[in-house]
């Protein structure tokens, strides 16, 4: 008889984010093994894989927390899961309580955010259950640095990087359609969600000016919206990047794309020479792991980003890029330019493939499952 797991989360849907499509993929993993029940956002039926489903509106933080509260507590008594997954460190407390009806075990994924949140309530509160959770999976060694920091017990740990789809090797893909002439361009990218810690406009204010001062062909094309679900979103990130542009006299050398389908981000990949990722360590902030650099390596393109967060379990120095001192503009400027001039040589396509072939969503699921199964054997 197939092991019962109650998956808990407020990240799901796979179009949205790096964290929706971790919990999507733990999901798909763990639903060729076990018996799964979906806990999350009501919009994610669609994705769940045709798995029994309690879908809840996220419009209010408090309101969802407390109706998924009610419902994974309903289900736990119903169904009796022998497993009881967080996606989140939210979902975390949501999970222990859960767990009290039935004794289930409880594994919880975390992110970096999931930590050092800055919020008293979420210290107080969610904090201490993700210490109580049986084991606890880090996405990155930073991450699992922050969780033995915040008191979880170092044995309790275990690091699981995120996976990455490998996208198919293809010679016939069209050029994008942008409604501007790149002919002769030297196309730089930016690629995720519109938030603070990923300093674009810190970026193209202190260093693009030099890269383009030296090669005047660059385009900087930045892929991707301001975040409306973040906890920590701010206002006005659109707005800055564009004042940004215009301050540093930029216009000529910046696009600021938002959203585009994944046809066109595989076409945008297929004419880009550098991913930059220029991210910022920020006081209640951090970057978890960087999914981003493993998927431009998958495409085959070298990342330049800065030394921060969990970002160098992502990029391997001098083979998928270069890593750069965190916020020395001078030094990222520098480093984009060797860049460019190391492609095919030290950065070669084939290398940055190579390497995240270590990250596919298969061998992920692998583990996940393997842990999953010791939790289980630990606690029975």
């Amino acid at each position: 008889m197939k092991k019962r797991i109650l998956f808990i989360t407020r990240n799901f849907p796979p179009l949205t984010g790096g964290m929706e499509r971790l919990n999507y993929h733990a999901f798909e993993a763990l639903s060729e093994r076990y018996d799964m029940v979906l806990l999350g956002p009501e919009e994610c039926d669609d994705y769940a894989l045709g798995r029994p489903v309690t879908g809840i509106s996220t419009d209010s933080s408090l309101q969802y927390v407390m109706r998924c509260c009610f419902e994974s507590c309903r289900l736990s008594r119903q169904w009796k899961p022998d497993l009881i997954i967080a996606g989140s460190g939210v979902a975390a407390l949501l999970a222990r309580i859960a767990a009290r009806w039935t004794g289930a075990a409880t594994v919880t994924l975390v992110h970096g955010l999931d930590i050092i949140y800055p919020s008293r309530l979420y210290q107080m509160g969610f904090v201490p259950a993700i210490r109580g959770s049986d084991r606890v999976i880090a996405n990155s060694a930073n991450t699992a640095r922050l969780a033995l920091s915040a008191g979880v017990p170092q044995d309790r740990i275990e690091i699981l990087h995120p996976g990455v789809a490998l996208p198919k090797q293809c010679s016939e893909i069209q050029p994008p359609q942008l409604g501007f002439d790149l002919e002769g361009k030297v196309i730089l990218l930016a690629v995720g969600r519109l938030i603070r810690r990923k300093g674009l406009p810190e970026f193209i204010r202190y260093a693009l000016p030099e890269i383009v001062h030296k090669n005047p062909d660059v385009l900087f094309l930045v892929i991707g919206a301001a975040s409306e679900s973040s906890p920590l979103k701010k206002e006005g990130i659109e707005m800055d990047l564009q004042h940004a542009v215009i301050e540093a006299g930029m216009q000529e050398h910046v696009r600021l794309l938002g959203r585009v389908s994944d046809e066109l981000l595989e076409q945008l990949f297929s004419i880009t020479s550098l991913h930059l990722f220029p991210v910022l360590d920020l006081p209640g902030d951090v970057e978890g792991f960087g999914m981003v650099a493993i998927e431009a390596a998958a495409h085959g393109v070298p990342t330049v980003a800065f030394n921060a967060g969990g970002v160098p379990d992502a990029l391997k120095d001098k083979v998928t890029g270069y890593l750069v001192e965190a916020e020395n503009y001078a030094a990222f400027s520098q480093a984009v330019l060797r860049g460019l001039d190391a492609l095919g040589k030290e950065l070669s396509a084939q290398r940055c493939i190579e390497y995240a072939t270590r990250f596919s969503w298969d061998k992920y699921g692998q583990r996940l499952c393997a842990i999953c199964e010791e939790t289980l054997s630990g606690r029975s």
